[in-house]
């Protein structure tokens, strides 16, 4: 079995949720002699001038068979880098490989903010300014820079940035000088991070930031109106000393009381503090919010590779920009394992809402204990094309996914996930029927064709899958009952199915406010054959 493959899927999805550093062992020059004749010359990075006692000979790599036995004098030239000079001894019967480590030309810029003359003191607008060299922030004026363009840019609140490029030259220092003067008073970026959210959703979800940008000291406030033009709410900022202001709002009024569904205006509006006897300016910003409490954010499993309880997707997606990522562990005799306690089955998810009513998924199933090749990796697509109402209470969705597997369950049962992910492309339906405020009975029926990574085929005939269950959702708390059985088709050719596995299981997910935090417990059942097994799982996540 091909090993690797699924470790590199694996790491695929790792680094979706963290970037992994590896250390490298610094390049080092390298002398190395063996049996035979002439010189091999090798320079990192490559494609250096090689110059043997002042002729040019080449470019590297460069191999020279057959040059003669002796001493010569050699020297490397790249254009942005320093030149590199060695002696180098052929002895009779030897070969010798020759690498060479060149270094960056480098000069010396030494950069002095100051302010433009007939600018106000420190004591009266003062002066903290941060340097960018080719746009990466440095609190270092004196910098050695490889030779060629570099593009400086100096910013300081209450300043105009000024922005510069500059030719450095190989070992020459050189001084700039920027001059300062005093940023007019402006405001940009005025935004909403949510521009439609639900003030019932729990902690950060049911809320919502401001965000805008001002050049100069200044005083604002928002003001939030409702539809009828009416003040609903107001909030004053501290006078402005720092470029980006932020703010958030939970869509409460000025009593606390959570305000009704429909658009409010919201109006920024911000007043410049003159460093000199100027008129002070005066400017409004405006935008516009959306109260919606039918958009609802819940925490749902998301390591079978789309949202809803373990065993059944459900057609609920999140609000655009939100997001919810978890990571699982199982224990027990989860299905796939040998025997009792000898497998630890991990996964990872993320969900993500890129707009209204569509919905991303990834999602990745490791396990150290059993074959690699179980290892598997799900990316879902999903859309809620059938949103309940007072009319039609039913909720529909359309699932789109995709797993990757080295063994196609047709061919190996057991490669199954604990989950119930099989490899190959799956699309199904999800149904949601509330019962009541907080309870709801869900199904949701699916075609597979099972295949692996090597072959990349199945039979025109698929796997049958159909999921069902009971949820039940909370404030802060979801979860339910779901279960999962399968009908698999022999050779996928013929209509002819017989039952494959069946899961069960119970869980909770419980998200405490005001936190970002999710936590997952679940418990469940599987059968095959005569033969069944049970297991646990716990996990934790964030939702935003």
């Amino acid at each position: 079995m091909n090993d690797k493959k699924f470790w590199l899927i694996g790491m695929v999805l790792f680094r979706i949720f963290s970037q992994t550093l590896s250390a490298k062992e610094p390049v080092q020059d390298a002398y190395i002699e063996t049996d035979g004749s002439g010189l091999s010359v090798y320079s990192v990075p490559r494609g250096a001038l090689v110059y043997i006692d002042g002729i040019q000979r080449g470019i590297t790599p460069l191999s020279l068979p057959s040059l003669p036995p002796g001493k010569y004098q050699l020297m490397l030239a790249k254009e942005g880098y320093e030149n590199r000079s060695v002696l180098v001894t052929l002895a009779e019967g030897k070969h010798l490989d020759l690498t060479l480590v060149l270094a960056l030309a480098t000069g010396q810029l030494v950069i002095n903010v100051e302010r433009a003359p007939g600018a106000p003191g420190s004591d009266i607008l003062p002066l903290y300014a941060d340097l960018y060299i080719d746009d990466k922030q440095t609190s270092v004026f004196y910098q050695k820079l490889p030779v060629g363009l570099h593009r400086i840019r100096v910013e300081a609140f209450g300043w105009e940035p000024v922005e510069k490029v500059v030719m450095v030259f190989q070992d020459l220092t050189q001084i700039l000088t920027i001059f300062l003067e005093p940023a007019q008073f402006r405001v940009s970026g005025f935004r909403s991070e949510r521009q439609r959210f639900n003030p019932y959703n729990p902690g950060l979800l049911g809320s919502t930031d401001f965000s805008f940008s001002v050049t100069a000291k200044g005083t604002g406030h928002i003001s939030i109106y409702d539809s009828n033009n009416s003040l609903v709410y107001e909030h004053r900022f501290e006078p402005f000393t720092e470029r980006n202001q932020r703010w958030t709002w939970n869509g409460r009024d000025r009593s606390g009381t959570i305000l009704s569904d429909g658009v409010y205006t919201v109006v920024l509006s911000t007043t410049s503090v003159p460093y000199n006897a100027q008129e002070p300016v005066q400017i409004d910003e405006r935008t516009s919010i959306n109260i919606d409490s039918s958009l609802v954010i819940r925490p749902w499993s998301v390591g079978s590779g789309g949202a809803g309880l373990l065993y059944l997707p459900i057609p609920e997606t999140l609000a655009p920009a939100s997001f919810q990522m978890d990571s699982r562990l199982a224990f027990g005799f989860p299905y796939g394992a040998q025997e009792p306690f000898t497998s630890v089955p991990f996964s990872l998810g993320l969900r993500f809402a890129p707009a209204d009513t569509w919905e991303c998924a990834v999602s990745g199933e490791f396990d150290a204990s059993r074959d690699p090749a179980a290892n598997q990796a799900s990316f879902t697509l999903r859309k809620t094309w059938l949103k309940g109402s007072h009319r039609l209470p039913l909720s529909a969705g359309l699932d789109l996914s995709w797993t990757l597997a080295e063994i196609a369950s047709r061919t190996d049962p057991s490669v199954i996930s604990w989950s119930g992910s099989q490899g190959g492309p799956r699309l199904g339906l999800s149904f949601l029927m509330p019962l009541g405020a907080h309870v709801g009975v869900g199904v949701s029926p699916a075609l597979l064709w099972p295949m692996d990574t090597h072959t990349l085929s199945s039979g025109p005939v698929p796997d049958l899958e159909l999921g069902a269950g009971l949820i039940g959702t909370g404030t802060t708390i979801t979860g339910g009952l779901s279960a999962k059985l399968l009908w698999q088709n022999q050779d996928g050719r013929e209509a002819s199915w017989q039952a494959g596995p069946l899961f069960a299981a119970a869980e909770l997910h419980w998200f405490p406010r005001p936190s970002v935090f999710v936590f997952h417990l679940a418990g469940g059942l599987w059968y095959i054959s005569e033969k069944s097994g049970a297991f646990g799982s716990f996990g934790i996540g964030i939702i935003h």
